[in-house]
This record gives structure tokens, C-alpha cells and sequence, in this order.
């Protein structure tokens, strides 16, 4: 990427767990899939001689003289590390770097930036740039909701950075078809903005966010692309009570361990239920199933796994709500993540009209939750050149259906 009249637009979706919530912690194998809502940043490059982030989804406003970040590292020894391993002075310089931050999401944000900025300028053949760079970012993913919003920003971030700096060609943002080498490139280092925002993530989150689609995973056996997943309609709710992933996973280990005989089973019933999405995708794309069967199959999974859920006691009295809620209209409805409050995935039918799922809506915001219509199994990490947006903070204000066509467009 080189000065001009042009910009990048990067993004990268969030994801929804579709099948396999807790179980997955017993070695069961779950699914996950993109979802429609993305993080989207807009890149620009200047002769200001700066770098200059913001982050309006969490309060930052950060610029700094390129001659601060010219840090040399090793990349060969922070590749093989985990960042929390990261040399003591460079700790130190990037959290001077870093300055005030008044929360620990703007933390994370920026010390994410600041840690791939540094590796990747700095690694072999990079063709770093004497021009200033701008990036902005906006997210439509609820932040902290279970729906993926960090890798979603660690994966755009990893894109826009690989651009900037020459480890990916302009081809990413023109070509239709994705070098599978491109997408493992992003991974790795998205991966890595991750370990510097969790600690120790499984590595799911950035993979749906940059590849799409849906995967299938299983502890200790990594993952694997579902062929056949087809973008499907669903409403999220976010009930935004709040719960400790922690506690709820302990919750099940403890009944698992005082009643073996009764929660092993449900755990393979679990189990089961991903098994069979996985074959439901597969004769989907054979033709042995048409979307009408597979949505209607996939309708069933959904209610059996939440009731299952359910009785590991991994629900809440919002979640069951929304099922009430949504059940009355004849939509089904399961929680996704860990539960006890969070969001809830409603699958929508093609038959079920935008009147219905108006009214569906509206009952849920009566109970003081978020809605949010969008689709499954999208795109992954993508990228477009803008070479006719001449506003300099047209990102902060564009609505989210002027973002999807950016996107969607060659």
C-alpha cells in the first residue's frame, strides 16, 4: 500500500457457537460460524509522519511519531513466545507507548496494536513506509457479549497491518479467490493480538473471524472447515445480564463429577447434536438436502441442545424469556457461549416475515434487550479498496448497510 487518493476498508465478522457449548471443555466436539456483524477499520496513509489510531467503540484517540515505533525486535524469538513473554524492555517501551488507559478493554486495544505494529514493520522484508498512518475502526458486534467482537478487531487489525506493510499484496483486496496462505498468514498473526488481549484463547475465535463460514473443533484436535454452510438468517438477542464464563464452566465440571452417570450422557448428546450439523452441511452440499430440510433440522438441533443446556444448569431466567418469547412465534431459539445471561440465537425460516420478526423484536426491547437481525456463515477477513470517499471520518457516521456493500463489492 503506497500514498494516494486511495483507502482500505478491512473486516473481519464475529461468530456465534452454534452447537457444543461446555461440552466442548469435556473434549466434545462443537460448531461455530461467522456471523454478519463485523468489525470494519478504514486505513488511510499521510505525510503527517504519525500513526495515529482511534477507537471510538472504547474511548481511544492515540497518535505517536513514527520514530517511536521504529523499535527493532526479533521477530524470529517473539514468533516462537507468547506475548506475555515478551522481553522486559520491550514491555516497558510499548507500555510507555502505551500511556493513560482508562479501562482495560482501551488496554488490550492498544497494546494489540502496538505489539503487531512493532513485529510486523519489523520483519524481514517489509517494505516499511515513510508515510503516516490513520486507522479508524467501528464495530457493529456487541463488545463482551460472547460473539466474538476481540477477534473480530484482532483479525481487521492483522489484515491492515500485513497490507500496510507489504506481507500482503493489493491481490487480497482485488481477488475473488483468497490464497489459502493469505488466510493462514492473517490467522497466525491475529492469533497473537489475541493471546495479548486474553491470555490464553483456543484460537476458534480468530479462525471463524478469518476464514468464515463455519468450523468445526475439538480440544486438542485444532479444527476443521465445514463445507456446505450456507448463509442462514438469524436473530440475536442480547439479554446483557452479565455472567462469569469461569463460574459456569466450574458449575458443570461439578456436576459432571457428582453425577457422572447423568451429565456424561448429556454431554454426549452434545456431542451428537455437532456430529449431526456437521452431516446436515455435508448433504447440503452433496444435494441430498435442500435449505428447507436443513433449516428445519437445524431448528430441532437447536431446541434439543438448549434443553440440554438447560439441565446442566447453564441457563437463566432472560435466556429462558427469550425463548418464550420468540417460541410464541414459532422460532426457535437457544443461548450461545457460556450462558447464564448473555445472548440467545434464534434461527429464522425464510417463511417468517419481516412483519412477524418486527413484532418479535419489540416484545424483546419491552424486556430491555438488544436485537440484532444478520446472517450466518459469511465472508472472513476482507479487504476493498476505496478510491471514492474523499471524507476523512466517513466511517464514524456511515450506517451499517453502507459498510455490508463496501464490503460485498470487488
Amino acid at each position: 500500500m503506497t500514498a494516494s487518493d486511495k483507502r482500505l476498508l478491512i473486516s473481519a465478522p464475529g461468530k456465534v457457537i452454534l452447537f457444543g457449548e461446555h461440552a466442548v471443555v469435556h473434549k466434545k466436539l462443537a460448531v461455530a460460524a461467522s456471523l454478519g456483524l463485523r468489525t470494519y477499520l478504514d486505513v488511510t496513509e499521510n505525510t503527517s509522519g504519525q500513526c495515529h489510531l482511534k477507537l471510538p467503540d472504547v474511548q481511544v484517540d492515540a497518535a505517536w511519531p513514527l520514530s517511536q515505533l521504529d523499535i527493532a525486535v526479533e521477530r524470529e524469538s517473539l514468533e516462537q513466545q507468547h506475548p506475555s513473554d515478551m522481553p522486559d524492555t520491550l514491555k516497558q517501551q510499548l507500555e510507555t507507548l502505551m500511556g493513560e488507559t482508562t479501562s482495560v478493554a482501551q488496554k488490550q486495544a492498544v497494546m494489540a496494536f502496538l505489539y503487531l505494529y512493532i513485529i510486523l514493520k519489523n520483519e524481514k522484508g517489509s517494505s516499511s513506509s515513510n508515510f503516516g498512518l490513520v486507522i479508524r475502526a467501528r464495530s457493529t458486534l456487541p463488545v463482551g457479549a460472547g460473539l466474538g467482537s476481540s477477534a473480530s478487531f484482532s483479525t481487521a487489525l492483522a489484515t491492515a497491518l500485513l497490507m500496510v506493510f507489504g506481507h500482503l499484496p493489493e491481490a487480497f483486496a482485488t481477488s475473488e479467490q483468497k490464497d489459502p496462505a493469505w488466510l493462514e498468514t492473517i490467522n497466525r498473526y491475529a492469533f497473537k493480538a489475541e493471546q495479548v488481549i486474553h491470555g490464553n484463547p483456543s484460537g476458534v475465535d480468530n479462525a471463524v473471524a478469518t476464514f468464515g463460514g463455519a468450523l468445526s473443533f475439538r480440544r486438542g484436535e485444532g479444527f476443521s472447515q465445514l463445507e456446505g454452510c450456507q448463509s442462514l438468517r438469524l436473530l440475536l438477542t442480547n439479554t446483557k445480564v452479565p455472567r462469569s464464563t469461569s463460574a459456569l464452566v466450574a458449575g458443570v465440571g461439578a456436576k459432571k463429577q457428582k453425577y457422572p452417570a447423568v451429565v456424561d450422557p448429556m454431554l454426549d448428546a452434545i456431542d451428537g447434536i455437532s456430529l449431526r450439523c456437521v452431516e446436515v452441511f455435508k448433504r447440503l452440499q452433496t444435494g441430498e438436502m435442500d435449505t428447507h430440510k436443513v433449516t428445519a433440522e437445524l431448528e430441532e438441533l437447536v431446541d434439543i441442545n438448549h434443553c440440554l443446556l438447560h439441565g446442566l444448569g447453564v441457563s437463566h431466567p432472560s435466556l429462558e424469556t427469550v425463548r418464550s418469547v420468540t417460541e410464541t412465534h414459532g422460532v426457535k431459539t437457544k443461548l450461545t457461549g457460556a450462558g447464564g445471561g448473555g445472548c440467545a440465537v434464534s434461527i429464522i425460516r425464510d417463511d417468517i416475515s419481516e412483519e412477524t420478526l418486527n413484532v418479535v423484536t419489540k416484545e424483546l426491547q419491552t424486556h430491555g434487550y438488544d436485537c440484532y437481525q444478520t446472517s450466518l456463515g459469511g465472508v472472513g477477513a476482507s479487504a476493498s479498496i476505496l478510491r471514492d470517499i474523499q471524507d476523512e471520518a466517513w466511517i464514524e457516521s456511515a450506517d451499517r448497510h453502507t459498510l455490508e456493500k463496501l464490503v460485498a463489492r470487488p
